[in-house]
């Protein structure tokens, strides 16, 4: 990956831990920027990190309660001056409906009311309330970043995938509209997606276990969001905004802006009736 110069740049990427929060942080860090990774469970990223140029804080929090969001906000303007990046990435998938979803889909009526609110309450409501602390910091200063970390439009219809496909199918509509509201005050929101199903704890078993598969019978490495997350972080993904951006399809031998091209789409739904 082409290094940028991240420095005195703050983010905060929620769901940090692991995963592709943990490959963006990694990827944020070593680009030099501060970095608060926020957490639903204590984790050593702070120590794993530590010789990279940048700052990483761990922080835990629930990102469901609107007072934690307001927290993990003000403890990063507190700590490193700025919050200037937003990474919606902390999310719930079908696992907390079964750990066979992937080989035999449950049905919508046979969901747990509590298991759909806990999904919708962390992947739709958890993104709004950060952004809803984090974007007035962003605008008093005129530059600032959301990205949201929906998934494949396939993947939000698909059958057995409720509630999770449409708690990302909302944030994916939700971009279009932030993207709108936002449009000439210098901070942008835009989308990420590794472009397929990723080798993270989303599915049953382990990351790096034999045998795991997404729906298309392939894994994406989280490793795919490290070019693009950086430079939607930096300056140069200015005037980029409403997009979606698809990691594996990143061509990290073109140039950035050729790259950023050659792997996005407008965020939504087009004009699809």
């Amino acid at each position: 990956m082409r290094t940028k110069d991240l420095s005195g740049t703050t983010c905060i990427v929620t769901g940090g831990g692991r995963g592709l929060g943990r490959s963006m942080v990694h990827a944020l860090a070593g680009a030099g920027a501060n970095v608060t990774a926020a957490m639903h469970i204590n984790d050593d990223i702070e120590a794993e990190t530590q010789d990279l140029p940048g700052s990483v804080r761990a922080v835990v929090a629930d990102i469901r309660a609107a007072d934690a969001c307001s927290r993990i906000v003000a403890d990063t303007k507190k700590e490193f001056g700025s919050v200037d990046v937003l990474v919606n990435n902390a999310g719930v998938g079908m696992l907390l409906v079964s750990d066979t979803f992937n080989r035999t889909p449950t049905k919508f009526w046979d969901v747990k009311t509590e298991t759909w609110a806990q999904i919708i309450e962390t992947n739709v409501n958890g993104g709004f309330q950060m952004a809803r602390e984090a974007v007035p910091h962003m605008l008093s200063r005129g530059w600032g970043r959301i990205i949201n970390v929906t998934t494949s439009i396939h993947t939000m219809q698909r059958a057995g995938f409720s509630p999770y496909g449409p708690s990302k199918a909302a944030m994916e509509a939700t971009t279009s509209c932030w993207s709108e509201d936002l449009d000439g005050t210098g901070v942008t929101c835009n989308i990420l997606i590794p472009g397929g199903a990723a080798d993270t704890h989303l599915l049953p078993g382990n990351p790096g276990d034999p045998g795991r598969s997404g729906a298309d019978g392939m894994l994406v490495d989280p490793a795919v969001m490290r070019a693009p997350i950086v430079w939607l972080a930096s300056k140069e993904s200015d005037g980029w905004n409403g997009k979606r951006f698809i990691g594996r399809l990143w061509d990290e031998n073109a140039p950035t802006n050729e790259a950023a091209a050659g792997c996005s789409t407008p965020a939504g739904f087009g004009d699809r009736v």
